[in-house]
């Protein structure tokens, strides 16, 4: 029985920042998911993953990320991207579905984000819909460690089988799934939706599968 429902933020609740890396790109002249390329790179320990786990400040971040960035032969300034970039407005359809899930179900907020003013301002409208937040920033470990996973879980109080975990990333799905956590990659706020009232075997009194 599922007692928890675990959310992702960005690229879930709001649209992906892969926009805000395009805009980027286009800016340096690089093609298209040349960000995404090089954040793949040790991408365990890599400038990215050290600000999402709150090792470097942002400062930090900039000159390491641009340091690598030249090491492979691109050139870049990622602190283009704290400047330039709006955070975009959370999907409606996924405020509705936390509004509904809300005292149903415990709900949990697990995100990969950077301890900056910013994402704090993005993220404040949304914490009164859930019981756990987990930001990599602030408890030094990010998806896919396998110990976020369990430390969200902790905070549940929730066994894996007892939890779905909703994220834009199979590289984020990956280790919930093999914990036992069901899990669902969202590719559009709709469809994944669906999916989890399928899972759940319970939905908002409109909803209506499209399955039939």
């Amino acid at each position: 029985m599922t007692k928890a429902v675990i959310f992702d933020f960005g690229g879930v609740i709001i649209p992906s920042p892969i926009g805000a890396f395009s805009a980027l790109e286009a800016n340096f002249h690089l093609p298209a998911g040349t960000i995404v390329s090089l954040n793949m790179k040790n991408h365990h320990d890599n400038a990215w993953a050290k600000f999402e786990r709150g090792e470097v400040s942002q400062e930090g971040f900039i000159h390491l990320f641009n340091k690598e960035a030249e090491e492979y032969g691109v050139k870049i300034d990622i602190g283009d991207l704290f400047s330039d970039y709006p955070r975009p407005d959370p999907h409606p359809e996924m405020i509705s579905a936390l509004g509904w899930l809300k005292g149903r179900y415990k709900l949990a907020l697990l995100t990969n984000n950077f301890a900056t003013s910013s994402n704090r301002i993005a993220l404040e409208p949304i914490l009164e819909y859930f019981d756990v937040v987990v930001e990599s920033s602030q408890v030094g470990m990010r998806k896919p460690e396998e110990q976020i996973y369990q430390h969200t879980l902790d905070l549940l109080k929730a066994d894996a089988k007892e939890a779905i975990f909703l994220d834009d990333l199979g590289i984020n799905l990956k280790p919930a799934y093999t914990m036992g956590i069901q899990t669902i990659k969202v590719s559009d706020p709709t469809s994944a939706l669906e999916a989890l009232w399928e899972m759940l075997g319970d939905h908002p009194p409109k909803y209506q599968s499209t399955n039939g």
